[in-house]
């Protein structure tokens, strides 16, 4: 032990040491949100605060990150108490030691009129500053100690995985060291793995904005349509479309980054994510592995599973600013609020907050306490589910006036005319308050959080899409339950990983988060932080659900329902084992990712992997691609088509482009096809799949969301009509609920429902189906000698993940465009043979104003450097 950590577990020790700094804290936090300290006293004595201050620079010359995390706190909450200049000093110096030079350049900028450092201070913390500084365009850029030190990793190891708090900057060092192996090498790829689309577009977004100066580098987003003349590849891709980009390019990778990496452990998903870096890690031993994710544990288990021996790995807990969380509780008072804060050692009195607001309702308690205590800086709310996520934001905005923005009138425009006329998020963001939910079209839910980050909404009620991913922090978060919608308790570490966007790096010092009636939670998840645990998918199915796998295997699959999330694990890990005995290496997989199951159970898996792909006699190829999809319902599928072949009606099994004569009945014949033999569901007409049907063809024409939603609402009030004629017909209802039928359609659920439509059976489902019927039918032609019919086969599977049929809306969506601006621009883009070539250079050439597109579309287009006529965005 050395002198420095035993000095400070006798300084911690101290009978008044806790004293001391809960009084700071707690006096710093009121001052925070300008709450009446609970003993009306604002500051400590300057006699206390020299005792914290001399124990805090004892704390940081240790490694400890407990002590150096009491070190910052110290340092922090004297800034906020806006202490004397001797005091902004000292801390300032603190925090240079701390290497957390983000809080010293906010330091800086807030107390230039108190921070008097003395001549040798200032050499020291700038000869600091510049030893953790890195070169970012023309600027020096310093970076916090843990930043340094993964910065300095990333060149010199295989495999790295990061792991630091949300906003720690992980992502930034990652992007900034993938542009330069671009910049520099004469060939490259890579692939940056985002486990939703929302982060794709960030991630897409920061690429193209950096390296927005070199043409010889080809980002994309999705699976390659043309090839590139370019020798320089990088594509920014969920693992669902990396899993299309695999099968057509078998080509090597030199950098894979995987974002979000705790999502190994998410499912099917996961197990579709370990496949990718599988099959990726198999082309070539030399390929580079980073792995990201906020505080979590259990890289070097993944490493392990993925056959990888080298593995480095970065961690910090020690987040860059304050994160207060504070217990809010409804005093005696229905006006008035309690407040605590909290910490390991419990809730300390922090005090009163007193208004105008009435608290006593716990159905509009919520949105009352963000009201009042979220009014400076952007607040995050917390909502069970999308719904619920609508229902906060109205209760938001009806207690905030309009704001007197062009670009709230803008974005409520764009909302109207893109989305649909009557959704009522348009009349939410005119007074500063949006939802947001994981299924909104990208280009919305990119536009409300670009409005968020430059603080035109102020208040955006979110689900736990934001809990990871989209680099959206804010002055705070507002948690009313440790649950999901479905009633189902939150992960503890998703959690802590939504509270951890508390406090905007760079911008601000603190991040509050107010945990809303906690006292009442059935659990209390706050209380210690808990990170996640990495644990491959696979593995954890087969480990809890071994014998229904190997039943799976042998052809017993379970037949998946709505809300169902084990058949779908067990019916993926059974078409992964299938798909490893088609290649041959079964055995080794089961070996090396399954380390803890008995050999008995490893035999039996295997055999009945091997025994299936008999059983199957399906080319492997088809096996090995198409694991997601029940593999005897590939079997049945298969059949199918060599019996239509033999009578002659090969024609009606190929597939159109969606906008020939007669392509809807063709497809709806399709349809119908894959899910009767592959899921042995029949669709009826009028049926919900025949509804997704129809969904599934206008979408791949690229029928804007407006049209799509109008058939959806015509759809409910006609039914809904109907409902309501029966009902009076029958005289059996009562009058209640003929007064609900009489009720308008709630068009925000309607909209809602068709964007869970679109995300989770057209561009996820009939996605995967689809493939599988594009595969098996292409083999099935070519064994039945009829190879020259293949190349009449639409791919109408990326027509469905993408939303567009056009090889002008595919080479626009390649650029990074959304499906709204590639379907805006289509019309105007005339050439028939469009190439991603020639599409960036119309829109290079052409004057944006002219097209009478919407200015946030306009915006999206120069956002990505696609325009060089900058008038264009002010004019459009």
């Amino acid at each position: 032990m050395t002198f420095a950590l035993e000095l400070s577990n006798r300084l911690v020790g101290h009978e008044d040491f806790s004293t001391i700094l809960k009084r700071l804290e707690t006096c710093a936090a009121a001052t925070s949100i300008d709450a009446e300290p609970a003993d009306g006293r604002q500051k400590l004595e300057d006699e206390d605060m020299a005792k914290l201050h001399y124990c805090a620079r004892v704390f940081v010359q240790t490694d400890d990150t407990s002590f150096r995390r009491i070190a910052q706190s110290i340092a922090l909450n004297t800034l906020l108490l806006r202490g004397s200049g001797d005091f902004v000093d000292k801390s300032i110096a603190l925090l240079t030691d701390l290497g957390n030079f983000p809080a010293v350049d906010y330091a800086r900028r807030m107390f230039s009129d108190l921070s008097r450092p003395n001549l040798l201070d200032g050499i020291g913390r700038e000869l600091s500053r510049v030893m953790n500084s890195i070169k970012v365009g023309a600027d020096r850029m310093a970076l916090t100690d843990f930043q340094k030190e993964a910065w300095d990793s990333l060149p010199n190891e295989a495999t790295v995985a990061i792991s630091a708090p949300t906003a720690a900057g992980k992502s930034f060092l990652v992007i900034e060291h993938l542009c330069r192996l671009a910049e520099t090498r004469s060939r490259f790829r890579a692939v940056y793995i985002a486990p939703t689309r929302a982060l794709l577009a960030e991630v897409h977004d920061k690429i193209s904005r950096r390296l927005a100066e070199r043409g010889d580098v080809h980002i994309a987003t999705v699976p390659a349509i043309d090839a590139s003349p370019s020798s320089k590849h990088i594509y920014v891709l969920t693992q669902e479309r990396l899993q299309f980009l695999l099968a057509l390019d078998t080509g090597a990778f030199d950098l894979v980054v995987v974002d979000e990496a705790q999502n190994l452990s998410d499912g099917p998903r996961g197990m579709i994510l370990q496949e990718c870096l599988e099959q990726i890690t198999g082309r070539d031993s030399l390929t580079r592995l980073i792995l990201l994710a906020p505080g979590a544990g259990g890289f070097q288990r993944l490493a392990d599973s993925l056959g990888k021996k080298s593995f480095h790995e970065q961690r910090s807990l020690l987040p860059t600013v304050l994160q207060n969380r504070i217990v809010v509780r409804k005093a005696s008072d229905p006006n008035s609020l309690d407040l605590h804060l909290l910490d390991k050692s419990g809730p300390a009195p922090l005090g009163v907050r007193r208004s105008d607001r009435r608290f006593d309702d716990p159905a509009t308690r919520l949105a009352a306490v963000a009201l009042e205590l979220g009014s400076s800086g952007g607040s995050l709310v917390y909502a069970t589910g999308a719904d619920k996520s609508e229902t906060v934001a109205s209760k938001l905005a009806s207690g905030r006036p309009l704001v007197d923005d062009n670009s709230v009138d803008e974005l409520a425009l764009f909302i109207r005319d893109h989305v649909h006329k009557e959704y009522g998020l348009a009349d939410h963001v005119r007074h500063g308050v949006a939802f947001h939910y994981g299924k909104m079209p990208t280009l919305l839910r990119e536009t409300i959080e670009a409005a968020f980050r430059n603080d035109v909404i102020k208040f955006l009620a979110c689900t736990t899409t934001l809990f990871q991913g989209v680099n959206l922090p804010a002055r705070n978060v507002f948690i009313d339950t440790p649950k999901r919608g479905s009633g189902a308790l939150l992960d503890a570490a998703q959690l802590w990983n939504f509270a951890g966007r508390a406090g905007r790096m760079k911008e601000d010092i603190v991040g509050n988060v107010f945990l809303v009636d906690y006292d009442d939670w059935e659990v209390k998840p706050l209380d210690e932080f808990v990170g996640f645990r990495i644990s491959p998918a696979f593995e954890q199915v087969v480990n809890e659900r071994h014998d229904q796998v190997v039943r799976a295997v042998q052809g017993d699959m379970p037949r998946i329902r709505r809300r169902d999330e084990i058949a779908p694990r067990v019916r993926a890990a059974a078409g992964l084992l299938i798909s490893k005995a088609a290649l041959g290496t079964v055995s080794e997989f089961v070996a090396r990712t399954l380390p803890e199951t008995t050999a008995h159970q490893k035999s039996s898996l295997i055999d009945a992997a091997l025994a299936a792909t008999d059983e199957l006699g399906l080319p492997d190829e088809l096996l090995m691609t198409n694991w997601t999809v029940n593999p005897y319902g590939l079997k049945r599928l298969y059949q199918y088509f060599l019996e239509r072949i033999e009578m002659g009606r090969v024609d009606e099994l190929i597939p159109p482009k969606p906008h020939e004569d007669g392509a809807r009945e063709i497809y709806k014949e399709i349809f119908k096809t894959v899910q009767r033999e592959i899921n042995e569901t029949s669709i009826a007409a009028g049926s919900y799949h025949a509804v997704v049907g129809g969904m599934a063809v206008r979408w791949m024409k690229g029928v804007p969301y407006p049209s799509l939603i109008s058939l959806q609402l015509k759809r409910a009030r006609r039914e809904k009509a109907k409902r309501l004629s029966e009902s009076l017909n029958s005289g059996t209802v009562s009058a209640r609920q003929q007064a609900r039928l009489r009720e308008p359609v709630d068009v925000d659920a309607i909209v809602r429902r068709t964007f869970d439509m679109i995300e989770d059976e057209v561009r996820f489902q009939y996605v995967q189906l689809g493939k599988a019927y594009v595969d098996l039918l292409r083999a099935a032609l070519i064994e039945n000698n009829l190879t020259r019919l293949t190349g009449k086969i639409f791919n109408f599977p990326v027509a469905l993940e993408l939303g567009v049929a056009t090889k002008a809306g595919w080479s626009f969506m390649e650029l990074g465009l959304s499906r709204i601006s590639a379907a805006a621009l289509e019309s105007h883009f005339k050439e028939t043979n469009a190439t991603v070539k020639s599409a960036r250079e119309w829109l290079a050439t052409t004057r944006l104003a002219d097209l009478r597109l919407s200015p946030i579309i306009v915006s999206e287009i120069t956002r990505l450097g696609l325009s060089s006529h900058s008038e264009s965005v002010a004019e459009a």
